[in-house]
């Protein structure tokens, strides 16, 4: 019989498992840490104005796109809030004229019953 003092011992799977699961965590805790710092840091070190231009070069390319013109490519950056924003309103432009599709054929459309 084993004393009562006595703690069983810990499997070694079990013990390589926690060590490798205290990794993971350790390297996705350090690339989230990492993710806040980098967005922390673009959005103090960018003036605004370049934060309108790209928001805007958004909203006329979504434009275009929608009314199927051709635009000219995504503008390459390194500045993660300026890809933001450009595709923030790429996505605005974008809506703005399936909206105003969607009111000028509904209001086209006589309602049934009438």
């Amino acid at each position: 019989m084993q004393p009562i003092n006595e703690k069983p011992e810990i499997p070694t799977h079990t013990k390589w498992g926690i060590r490798v699961s205290g990794v993971i965590i350790l390297l996705i805790t350090v690339m989230i840490l990492k993710n806040c710092m980098g967005s922390f840091i673009y959005g103090v070190s960018t003036e605004e104005e370049p934060q309108k231009e790209y928001y805007e070069l958004g909203y006329s390319h979504g434009v275009q796109k929608a009314q199927g013109l051709e635009q000219p490519p995504e503008p390459d950056t390194e500045n993660l809030l300026l890809r933001k924003l450009y595709r923030k309103g790429y996505r605005d432009g974008w809506d703005s004229v399936q909206a105003a599709k969607k009111a000028k054929n509904s209001g086209a459309s006589p309602e049934a019953g009438q």
